[in-house]
């Protein structure tokens, strides 16, 4: 049924994620096909503990720290995912919000993105990825330069980790092409045996006589 652009949430359309959650007044139009899937709460940042109010730390992570922790998280999901699909972008948010807390986003390249994420959804719903309990869904997002936060590219968001739009994590130039070429030859891998087992069927099938 139409919706009129008045009655959408507009957060829930730009980011899949709305802090008001159900109570919203607006409506929340999930998507039934997308290139995006949608893991809330996947990525276990540690700055999380600063979420909870009622206990005093004491301390800091140490930067090195948590940028290594981010990198191994980062290249171990982009090592699982690009095994079902050609992976296009891979975000992963910094924000502390609860609808956004440790949001992993994954869009796969068309024209087959929209069955890959369709499968993944269907396949790993509540499953265990590297004893991470996994919750995919479908999401509007398939444009994050509209749900990004501006501010936050320029460094100078006032709002933090508190902020509704989505607070990108950075990956290094070296890193990203790294994973990019490890999936091109992972699928140039996978292609050609595709393309021999075609060939050695056709082969193999009785001919008329």
């Amino acid at each position: 049924m139409y919706q009129p652009p008045s009655d959408r949430c507009m957060f829930f359309a730009k980011m899949g994620a709305c802090r008001h959650g159900d109570n919203c007044t607006k409506m929340h139009l999930r998507p039934t096909a997308s290139p995006t899937v949608l893991f809330p709460m996947m990525y276990p940042n540690p700055l999380a503990i600063d979420h909870i109010k009622d206990r005093e730390w004491g301390f800091e992570f140490d930067k090195k720290y948590l940028k290594k922790h981010f990198e191994h998280f980062y290249k171990e999901v982009w090592r699982v995912f690009m095994e079902f699909g050609r992976i296009a972008e891979l975000r992963v948010v910094s924000n502390l919000g609860d609808h956004l807390l440790g949001n992993v986003y994954i869009r796969f390249e068309d024209p087959d993105g929209p069955q890959v994420a369709a499968r993944i959804v269907k396949d790993l719903r509540a499953k265990q990825l590297h004893d991470i309990v996994v919750l995919p869904e479908l999401s509007p997002v398939t444009n994050f330069v509209e749900a990004c936060c501006k501010e936050d590219v320029e460094g100078a968001c006032v709002r933090g980790d508190q902020c509704n739009y989505l607070h990108i994590v950075k990956v290094t130039r070296k890193m990203k092409e790294k994973l990019e070429k490890e999936q091109d030859k992972y699928w140039r891998k996978r292609e050609k045996k595709s393309g021999e087992d075609r060939k050695r069927k056709r082969s193999a099938s009785p001919r008329d006589a």
